[in-house]
Protein backbone atom coordinates (compact mmCIF):
# COMPACT_ATOMS: atom_id res chain seq x y z
CA UNK A 1 0.00 0.00 0.00
CA UNK A 2 1.21 3.50 -0.93
CA UNK A 3 1.62 6.10 1.82
CA UNK A 4 -0.48 8.22 0.69
CA UNK A 5 -3.28 5.22 0.83
CA UNK A 6 -2.59 4.18 4.06
CA UNK A 7 -2.40 8.10 5.10
CA UNK A 8 -6.16 8.57 3.65
CA UNK A 9 -7.16 5.23 5.78
CA UNK A 10 -5.56 6.21 8.67
CA UNK A 11 -7.20 9.99 8.34
CA UNK A 12 -10.57 8.51 7.82
CA UNK A 13 -9.95 6.19 10.93
CA UNK A 14 -8.42 9.18 12.86
CA UNK A 15 -11.66 11.53 12.34
CA UNK A 16 -14.50 8.89 13.84
CA UNK A 17 -12.65 7.62 16.43
CA UNK A 18 -11.29 11.24 17.55
CA UNK A 19 -13.86 13.70 15.98
CA UNK A 20 -11.97 16.93 17.76
CA UNK A 21 -8.68 16.24 16.17
CA UNK A 22 -8.19 19.02 13.69
CA UNK A 23 -4.71 18.91 13.07
CA UNK A 24 -1.95 16.87 11.93
CA UNK A 25 1.61 16.56 10.68
CA UNK A 26 3.52 14.81 8.18
CA UNK A 27 6.91 14.36 6.63
CA UNK A 28 7.02 15.81 2.84
CA UNK A 29 6.73 12.10 1.32
CA UNK A 30 3.07 12.52 1.59
CA UNK A 31 0.84 13.69 -1.81
CA UNK A 32 -1.43 16.84 -2.60
CA UNK A 33 -4.00 14.45 -2.34
CA UNK A 34 -3.31 13.69 1.78
CA UNK A 35 -3.78 17.22 2.50
CA UNK A 36 -6.66 17.69 0.30
CA UNK A 37 -8.63 14.24 1.85
CA UNK A 38 -7.62 15.75 5.11
CA UNK A 39 -8.85 19.64 4.70
CA UNK A 40 -12.18 17.92 3.34
CA UNK A 41 -12.37 15.82 6.86
CA UNK A 42 -12.11 18.94 8.67
CA UNK A 43 -8.44 18.39 9.48
CA UNK A 44 -5.14 20.23 9.12
CA UNK A 45 -2.45 18.27 7.59
CA UNK A 46 1.01 20.05 8.11
CA UNK A 47 4.48 19.46 6.75
CA UNK A 48 6.99 19.09 9.01
CA UNK A 49 10.38 19.19 7.59
CA UNK A 50 13.60 16.65 8.59
CA UNK A 51 16.50 18.32 10.23
CA UNK A 52 19.54 17.94 7.88
CA UNK A 53 21.42 16.11 10.41
CA UNK A 54 22.53 12.37 10.53
CA UNK A 55 21.64 10.21 13.19
CA UNK A 56 17.78 9.46 14.65
CA UNK A 57 16.61 12.32 16.26
CA UNK A 58 13.10 12.85 16.86
CA UNK A 59 11.22 15.89 14.84
CA UNK A 60 11.09 19.04 16.57
CA UNK A 61 7.04 18.45 16.77
CA UNK A 62 7.46 15.41 17.72
CA UNK A 63 10.11 15.91 20.82
CA UNK A 64 7.76 18.48 21.92
CA UNK A 65 4.68 16.73 21.76
CA UNK A 66 6.83 13.74 23.65
CA UNK A 67 8.13 16.39 26.27
CA UNK A 68 4.16 17.86 26.97
CA UNK A 69 2.83 14.03 26.90
CA UNK A 70 5.71 13.10 29.69
CA UNK A 71 6.88 10.30 27.15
Amino acid sequence: MHDTTGGELLLDDLAAAHPGVTKVWADGGYQNSIFNHGAALGIDVEVVQRPRTKGSEPLPTIRSLRQALGT
